[in-house]
Protein backbone atom coordinates (compact mmCIF):
# COMPACT_ATOMS: atom_id res chain seq x y z
CA UNK A 1 0.00 0.00 0.00
CA UNK A 2 1.53 3.40 -1.28
CA UNK A 3 1.07 6.13 1.37
CA UNK A 4 1.79 9.91 0.41
CA UNK A 5 2.04 12.10 3.30
CA UNK A 6 1.91 15.94 2.89
CA UNK A 7 0.97 19.33 4.27
CA UNK A 8 -1.91 21.14 2.70
CA UNK A 9 -2.15 24.96 3.27
CA UNK A 10 -5.16 26.86 3.72
CA UNK A 11 -6.24 30.12 5.03
CA UNK A 12 -4.54 30.14 8.45
CA UNK A 13 -3.92 26.75 8.87
CA UNK A 14 -1.04 24.33 8.01
CA UNK A 15 -2.55 20.65 7.50
CA UNK A 16 -1.08 17.20 7.91
CA UNK A 17 -2.89 14.60 5.90
CA UNK A 18 -1.72 10.90 4.99
CA UNK A 19 -3.54 9.60 1.99
CA UNK A 20 -3.48 6.32 -0.12
CA UNK A 21 -5.47 4.33 -2.94
CA UNK A 22 -7.79 6.38 -5.96
CA UNK A 23 -11.27 6.74 -6.52
CA UNK A 24 -13.68 8.26 -4.75
CA UNK A 25 -12.54 10.30 -2.14
CA UNK A 26 -12.58 9.63 1.69
CA UNK A 27 -11.98 12.44 4.35
CA UNK A 28 -11.06 9.94 7.83
CA UNK A 29 -10.84 12.29 11.24
CA UNK A 30 -9.74 11.33 14.06
CA UNK A 31 -10.90 11.99 18.06
CA UNK A 32 -9.45 12.84 21.12
CA UNK A 33 -6.46 12.31 21.86
CA UNK A 34 -5.37 10.50 18.87
CA UNK A 35 -4.36 11.25 15.39
CA UNK A 36 -4.80 10.65 11.54
CA UNK A 37 -2.51 7.80 13.08
CA UNK A 38 -5.66 6.03 14.21
CA UNK A 39 -6.28 5.36 10.75
CA UNK A 40 -3.78 2.73 9.75
CA UNK A 41 -5.08 -0.46 9.88
CA UNK A 42 -8.30 0.25 8.66
CA UNK A 43 -6.51 2.14 5.93
CA UNK A 44 -5.07 -1.22 5.12
CA UNK A 45 -7.64 -2.90 5.40
CA UNK A 46 -9.64 -1.25 3.29
CA UNK A 47 -7.32 -1.42 0.52
CA UNK A 48 -6.50 -4.79 0.78
CA UNK A 49 -10.09 -5.57 0.29
CA UNK A 50 -10.50 -3.61 -2.78
CA UNK A 51 -9.74 -0.47 -4.64
CA UNK A 52 -12.34 2.06 -5.62
CA UNK A 53 -11.58 4.95 -3.09
CA UNK A 54 -9.14 7.56 -2.33
CA UNK A 55 -8.23 7.73 1.72
CA UNK A 56 -7.28 10.63 3.21
CA UNK A 57 -6.65 10.78 6.95
CA UNK A 58 -6.49 14.27 8.45
CA UNK A 59 -4.48 15.38 11.51
CA UNK A 60 -7.28 18.02 12.86
CA UNK A 61 -6.46 21.47 14.01
CA UNK A 62 -4.17 21.20 16.99
CA UNK A 63 -3.64 17.21 16.57
CA UNK A 64 -0.94 14.98 14.92
CA UNK A 65 1.63 17.08 12.79
CA UNK A 66 -1.00 19.35 11.61
CA UNK A 67 0.11 23.44 13.02
CA UNK A 68 -1.01 24.61 16.41
CA UNK A 69 -3.23 27.47 16.73
CA UNK A 70 -4.02 29.91 19.63
CA UNK A 71 -7.62 30.10 18.53
CA UNK A 72 -10.02 28.37 16.13
CA UNK A 73 -11.46 25.26 18.15
CA UNK A 74 -14.86 25.66 17.97
CA UNK A 75 -17.33 23.72 15.86
CA UNK A 76 -18.01 26.87 13.41
CA UNK A 77 -13.64 27.24 12.80
CA UNK A 78 -13.16 23.29 12.52
CA UNK A 79 -16.17 23.20 10.18
CA UNK A 80 -14.51 25.66 7.87
CA UNK A 81 -11.25 24.00 8.12
CA UNK A 82 -12.46 21.32 6.59
CA UNK A 83 -14.10 23.03 3.67
CA UNK A 84 -10.80 24.72 3.30
CA UNK A 85 -9.38 21.74 3.07
CA UNK A 86 -11.77 20.27 0.47
CA UNK A 87 -11.26 23.43 -1.63
CA UNK A 88 -7.50 22.86 -1.55
CA UNK A 89 -7.77 19.37 -2.39
CA UNK A 90 -10.30 20.57 -5.18
CA UNK A 91 -12.99 17.42 -4.17
CA UNK A 92 -16.22 18.92 -4.83
CA UNK A 93 -17.87 16.12 -2.73
CA UNK A 94 -16.58 13.54 -0.41
CA UNK A 95 -17.91 10.87 2.16
CA UNK A 96 -16.66 11.50 5.65
CA UNK A 97 -15.48 8.96 8.64
CA UNK A 98 -15.31 10.47 11.95
CA UNK A 99 -14.60 8.96 15.13
CA UNK A 100 -15.65 10.86 19.03
CA UNK A 101 -15.27 14.85 18.96
CA UNK A 102 -14.44 15.03 15.16
CA UNK A 103 -18.01 13.70 14.08
CA UNK A 104 -19.20 17.22 16.08
CA UNK A 105 -17.84 19.15 13.31
CA UNK A 106 -18.50 16.65 10.41
CA UNK A 107 -22.56 16.70 11.39
CA UNK A 108 -22.26 20.42 11.40
CA UNK A 109 -20.97 19.78 7.51
CA UNK A 110 -23.76 17.70 6.60
CA UNK A 111 -26.08 20.15 8.14
CA UNK A 112 -24.79 23.61 6.56
CA UNK A 113 -22.95 21.99 3.04
CA UNK A 114 -24.96 18.84 2.32
CA UNK A 115 -23.76 19.33 -1.16
CA UNK A 116 -19.88 18.53 -0.15
CA UNK A 117 -20.55 15.63 1.63
CA UNK A 118 -22.14 12.04 -0.05
CA UNK A 119 -21.99 10.03 3.02
CA UNK A 120 -21.05 10.19 6.26
CA UNK A 121 -19.89 7.44 9.41
CA UNK A 122 -19.97 8.62 12.77
CA UNK A 123 -18.04 6.15 14.69
CA UNK A 124 -18.48 6.30 19.01
CA UNK A 125 -20.01 9.66 18.80
CA UNK A 126 -23.90 10.37 19.73
CA UNK A 127 -25.89 11.40 17.02
CA UNK A 128 -27.21 15.32 17.57
CA UNK A 129 -30.73 14.22 18.12
CA UNK A 130 -31.07 11.69 21.13
CA UNK A 131 -34.01 12.70 22.85
CA UNK A 132 -33.52 13.28 26.63
CA UNK A 133 -36.11 11.36 28.67
CA UNK A 134 -35.65 9.75 32.23
CA UNK A 135 -33.51 6.92 30.49
CA UNK A 136 -30.95 8.51 28.50
CA UNK A 137 -30.46 11.03 31.93
CA UNK A 138 -29.96 8.82 33.99
CA UNK A 139 -27.12 6.83 32.00
CA UNK A 140 -25.43 10.06 31.62
CA UNK A 141 -25.21 10.82 35.12
CA UNK A 142 -24.25 7.14 35.82
CA UNK A 143 -21.51 7.57 32.52
CA UNK A 144 -20.35 10.71 34.82
CA UNK A 145 -18.03 8.27 36.83
CA UNK A 146 -16.19 7.80 33.26
CA UNK A 147 -16.36 11.47 31.55
CA UNK A 148 -15.34 13.06 34.45
CA UNK A 149 -12.26 14.11 32.56
CA UNK A 150 -13.42 15.96 30.02
CA UNK A 151 -14.09 18.66 32.73
CA UNK A 152 -10.48 18.30 34.40
CA UNK A 153 -9.05 18.88 30.42
CA UNK A 154 -10.85 21.38 29.51
CA UNK A 155 -10.16 23.91 33.23
CA UNK A 156 -7.06 26.16 31.91
CA UNK A 157 -3.76 25.27 33.19
CA UNK A 158 -4.69 22.30 34.78
CA UNK A 159 -5.75 20.28 32.16
CA UNK A 160 -2.98 21.40 29.53
CA UNK A 161 -0.02 20.28 32.85
CA UNK A 162 -2.23 17.25 33.58
CA UNK A 163 -2.40 15.86 30.10
CA UNK A 164 1.71 17.11 29.35
CA UNK A 165 3.72 17.03 32.52
CA UNK A 166 5.45 14.17 34.52
CA UNK A 167 4.02 10.44 34.08
CA UNK A 168 1.27 11.61 32.34
CA UNK A 169 -1.42 9.92 33.90
CA UNK A 170 -4.42 11.44 32.88
CA UNK A 171 -3.78 10.86 29.04
CA UNK A 172 -3.06 6.99 29.83
CA UNK A 173 -5.89 6.66 31.73
CA UNK A 174 -7.81 8.17 28.75
CA UNK A 175 -6.10 6.03 26.27
CA UNK A 176 -6.62 2.95 28.54
CA UNK A 177 -10.15 3.16 30.38
CA UNK A 178 -11.91 2.92 27.10
CA UNK A 179 -10.10 -0.04 25.09
CA UNK A 180 -11.52 -3.92 25.17
CA UNK A 181 -8.59 -5.09 23.23
CA UNK A 182 -5.28 -3.13 24.41
CA UNK A 183 -4.45 -0.38 22.56
CA UNK A 184 -0.74 -0.64 21.27
CA UNK A 185 2.62 0.08 23.32
CA UNK A 186 3.69 2.02 20.25
CA UNK A 187 0.46 3.80 19.59
CA UNK A 188 -0.49 5.10 23.03
CA UNK A 189 3.35 6.03 23.34
CA UNK A 190 3.02 8.14 19.99
CA UNK A 191 -0.13 10.11 21.27
CA UNK A 192 1.82 10.52 24.33
CA UNK A 193 4.35 12.43 22.90
CA UNK A 194 2.30 14.91 21.17
CA UNK A 195 0.81 15.90 24.02
CA UNK A 196 4.66 16.55 26.10
CA UNK A 197 4.33 19.72 23.38
CA UNK A 198 2.55 22.35 25.95
CA UNK A 199 1.40 23.67 23.06
CA UNK A 200 -0.86 20.48 21.69
CA UNK A 201 -1.90 19.98 25.04
CA UNK A 202 -3.23 23.98 26.11
CA UNK A 203 -5.07 23.13 22.09
CA UNK A 204 -6.92 20.30 23.91
CA UNK A 205 -8.22 22.19 26.86
CA UNK A 206 -9.17 24.64 24.07
CA UNK A 207 -10.89 21.97 22.28
CA UNK A 208 -12.95 20.47 25.41
CA UNK A 209 -14.14 24.06 26.22
CA UNK A 210 -14.72 25.50 22.71
CA UNK A 211 -16.56 22.44 21.11
CA UNK A 212 -16.47 18.75 22.95
CA UNK A 213 -18.54 20.32 26.05
CA UNK A 214 -21.19 22.51 24.10
CA UNK A 215 -21.07 20.21 21.87
CA UNK A 216 -22.84 17.59 24.33
CA UNK A 217 -24.48 20.23 26.05
CA UNK A 218 -26.18 21.35 22.78
CA UNK A 219 -26.73 17.70 21.74
CA UNK A 220 -29.29 17.20 25.24
CA UNK A 221 -30.64 20.79 25.32
CA UNK A 222 -32.15 19.60 21.99
CA UNK A 223 -30.33 22.62 19.53
CA UNK A 224 -30.24 20.60 16.48
CA UNK A 225 -33.98 19.74 16.54
CA UNK A 226 -35.34 20.97 13.33
CA UNK A 227 -32.04 20.97 11.45
CA UNK A 228 -32.63 17.89 9.36
CA UNK A 229 -29.78 15.98 8.59
CA UNK A 230 -30.33 14.87 4.87
CA UNK A 231 -26.50 13.42 4.32
CA UNK A 232 -27.06 9.12 4.26
CA UNK A 233 -25.46 8.30 7.81
CA UNK A 234 -24.07 5.15 9.46
CA UNK A 235 -23.22 5.71 12.88
CA UNK A 236 -21.03 2.84 14.62
CA UNK A 237 -20.42 2.02 18.19
CA UNK A 238 -18.90 -0.71 19.76
CA UNK A 239 -21.21 -3.51 21.01
CA UNK A 240 -19.02 -3.23 24.45
CA UNK A 241 -18.98 0.56 24.69
CA UNK A 242 -21.85 0.83 27.81
CA UNK A 243 -21.89 4.59 28.04
CA UNK A 244 -25.43 4.78 26.88
CA UNK A 245 -27.59 2.03 27.07
CA UNK A 246 -27.76 0.68 23.24
CA UNK A 247 -31.74 1.26 23.61
CA UNK A 248 -31.47 4.63 24.03
CA UNK A 249 -29.85 5.37 20.96
CA UNK A 250 -32.69 6.24 19.00
CA UNK A 251 -33.40 9.15 15.90
CA UNK A 252 -36.71 10.05 14.59
CA UNK A 253 -36.70 10.26 11.19
CA UNK A 254 -38.13 13.16 11.31
CA UNK A 255 -35.03 14.64 12.40
CA UNK A 256 -32.32 12.23 9.95
CA UNK A 257 -34.13 10.59 7.12
CA UNK A 258 -31.69 8.35 6.30
CA UNK A 259 -29.33 7.29 8.92
CA UNK A 260 -28.88 3.59 10.88
CA UNK A 261 -27.07 2.75 14.07
CA UNK A 262 -25.10 -0.20 14.39
CA UNK A 263 -22.94 -2.18 17.26
CA UNK A 264 -19.60 -3.89 15.94
CA UNK A 265 -18.26 -6.64 18.28
CA UNK A 266 -14.88 -6.66 20.16
CA UNK A 267 -14.83 -2.98 20.64
CA UNK A 268 -15.87 0.32 22.70
CA UNK A 269 -15.36 3.25 21.95
CA UNK A 270 -11.58 3.01 20.39
CA UNK A 271 -13.28 1.34 17.88
CA UNK A 272 -11.21 1.64 15.05
CA UNK A 273 -7.98 0.22 17.67
CA UNK A 274 -10.33 -2.60 18.66
CA UNK A 275 -11.71 -3.81 15.51
CA UNK A 276 -10.56 -2.17 12.73
CA UNK A 277 -10.93 -4.64 9.81
CA UNK A 278 -14.87 -5.00 10.43
CA UNK A 279 -14.93 -1.12 10.67
CA UNK A 280 -13.06 -1.07 7.20
CA UNK A 281 -15.45 -3.57 6.43
CA UNK A 282 -18.64 -1.86 7.39
CA UNK A 283 -17.50 1.82 5.91
CA UNK A 284 -16.40 0.14 2.35
CA UNK A 285 -19.87 -1.43 2.33
CA UNK A 286 -21.70 1.57 2.81
CA UNK A 287 -20.15 3.31 0.58
CA UNK A 288 -20.95 0.83 -1.98
CA UNK A 289 -17.72 -0.36 -2.35
CA UNK A 290 -17.07 -4.16 -2.90
CA UNK A 291 -15.70 -6.01 0.41
CA UNK A 292 -13.38 -9.16 -0.99
CA UNK A 293 -12.15 -10.21 2.54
Amino acid sequence: MDVIERTISIPGLEIHTVETGEGAPMLLLHGFPQSSRVYARAMAAMAAMGGGARLIAVDMRGAGATQVTPGGYDVKSIERDLLGLLDALALERVMIVAHDWSAFAAFELCLDHPERVSRLVAIAAPAPYLELNRELAGALVKAMKDLWFQVVVATPVLGPRLLSRGKQRLTRWILRHFEVQPMRDDDVEAYLALLRDPARARAAGALYRQLILPGFWNLIAGKYRGRVLRVPTLVLYGAADDLIPHDALRVSPDDADDLRIEFVPGGAHYLLDDNPAEVARLVREFAGLPVTG
